[in-house]
């Protein structure tokens, strides 16, 4: 007995690095519940503001891809740039493009690593403004294919928007939550009227009070005689 819990003792130990950074980057998806999918479990509005600002596993993948493919963009691209030496020629004056490059890649790996870090931290709203920022850079090498990295940032944020007001983000939900509310002149009959129109009828006024300050009267004016002849 006692060689097995030595065995046991040491087989159990921490984790190895490895395992720690594909579960922050590349996290195992969530098992879904066995209850009735029909009725899916919402998340309570106390615990909303906490999850939408975190992400969840497909987002964390999503969003780890984005970066490592702005990585290898960031690199390759200005490489690629400088060791050509391009020349944009605008009408008898040529300018140099490779020190815009060089800059421009070391803002966007900058910006990479920036983005790991939130994406490790599980900071929705960091990572959603650095996918920004990624997408407009790149804009300047690639045209439209930075646009993605924005499209990405944008969904992220919608989510967030869909966790808060929703509590979940199947689309299938929402659409059902939407067709059970009211509409039209039932959601006006169900929402409570003011009470504006009966306090101004005038058998709901109330009397105005009488001021506590004093106004003396004015003096009463002297009768001047009229000059006798």
């Amino acid at each position: 007995m006692s060689s097995t819990d030595d065995y046991d003792d040491e087989t159990i130990g921490p984790e190895p690095w490895t395992l720690r950074v594909k579960e922050a980057f590349w996290p195992a998806p969530v098992p879904k519940p066995s209850n009735d999918p029909d009725q899916p479990d919402l998340i309570p509005s106390q615990q909303r503001r906490e999850v939408m600002r975190s992400l969840d596993p497909q987002e964390t993948k999503f969003s780890f891809g984005a970066f490592l493919l702005a990585t290898i963009a960031g690199i390759a691209i200005p490489v690629y740039i400088i060791a050509t030496n391009r020349i944009t020629k605008e009408g008898k004056d040529s300018i140099a493009v490779a020190p815009d490059a060089k800059l421009l890649g070391g803002v966007i790996l900058i910006l990479c690593i920036l983005g790991f870090i939130s994406l490790w931290r599980r900071k929705r709203t960091f990572v959603a403004f650095d996918l920004f920022l990624i997408g407009f850079a790149f804009t300047l090498f690639i045209g439209l294919v930075g646009f993605v990295f924005i499209l990405l940032g944008g969904w992220l944020m919608l989510r967030a928007w869909r966790i808060n007001k929703y509590g979940t983000t199947n689309s299938k939900v929402i659409a059902r939550q939407t067709a059970s509310r009211p509409r039209g002149k039932a959601a006006r009959e169900a929402t409570p009227r003011s009470t504006g129109k009966a306090s101004s009828q005038p058998g709901n006024r109330t009397p105005p009070t009488a001021s506590k300050r004093y106004t003396p009267k004015a003096p009463a004016r002297k009768k001047v005689p009229k000059p006798t002849q």
